[in-house]
């Protein structure tokens, strides 16, 4: 806290600090929602395109199975053993590829070779990838639910409130502080997002061919960006653990606290 905020902190009778298995299952609850609403959009957009978009996001889960597929002019395709692949939400399909295991006879390298389908099971070019908008639209919500409510559907349903620091009794954040508080708690999801947006248009309606070749370079990036994305919400989980305000509520002059029942 500011110095500001915790003389105003000793001043009142604050509720109790949010623990951390309290905001994780909240985060939990608003990721399940925006998932939700994703894969429903995504789904429409996979129907109306007939394979043009598809999604893959962090909860992920596909079925596979042995196939013959026609649909491409490289003769090297057809001695492969293709297995289709596919993901679906609600039984509506999200993506589908077909995909198998190439060797190098040189090099005797492996490689995966993976190729979108359209609805009758015919490679096409490759679908745009909506999975790298999961950030940007949970960030969103949140700034939403948090700047009008002072809460998200997780945070109320886990009974969390989002306190500015100087003024303890409003609902709803300011603005600047609802932005610089999702802006900072995501910073570190922001290359991920990048690298995964530059991948997806990059692949867009290129033809259905062996794999693509990456440069060391954008290997390195995607890594990199990765492993932040990974570390980044990590350290704002042992700041909670350890009973500390996370860096996005510092930076924000925010708390999180459990809403009292006799508030």
């Amino acid at each position: 806290m500011t110095d500001e905020g915790i003389q105003r902190a000793n001043a009142i009778a604050w509720p109790r600090r949010g623990g951390f298995w309290r905001r994780l299952f909240a985060s939990l609850i608003d990721y399940l929602v925006i998932f939700v609403a994703l894969y429903s959009l995504v789904a429409a957009l996979f129907l109306l395109t007939d394979g043009g978009v598809k999604g893959s996001f962090w909860l992920n889960w596909k079925t596979c199975q042995s196939a013959s597929l026609n649909g491409t002019d490289d003769p090297s395709l057809s001695r492969y053993d293709w297995q289709v692949c596919a993901t679906s939400f609600f039984g509506f399909p999200v993506a589908r590829w077909a995909a198998c295991t190439s060797t190098d006879s040189q090099s005797k390298a492996v490689s995966m070779l993976s190729i979108d389908l359209d609805s009758k099971g015919k490679f096409r070019p490759a679908a745009l990838d909506l999975g790298f908008l999961q950030v940007l639209v949970l960030a969103t919500y949140l700034l939403v639910m948090e700047g009008a409510f002072s809460r998200s559907l997780g945070k109320g349903v886990l009974a969390l409130f989002v306190h500015d620091e100087l003024d303890w009794q409003r609902e709803g954040l300011a603005l600047q502080k609802a932005v610089r508080r999702q802006v900072v708690k995501f910073l570190g999801y922001l290359p991920a997002m990048l690298v995964g947006a530059f991948f997806a248009f990059e692949t867009w309606k290129t033809v259905p061919a062996s794999v693509l070749n990456y440069s060391r370079l954008e290997i390195v990036i995607a890594f990199a960006a990765s492993a932040l994305a990974f570390l980044w919400p990590c350290w704002i989980a042992l700041a909670i653990a350890f009973g500390n305000e996370p860096i996005h509520d510092r930076a924000a002059g925010t708390t999180v606290r459990v809403l009292e029942a006799d508030q």
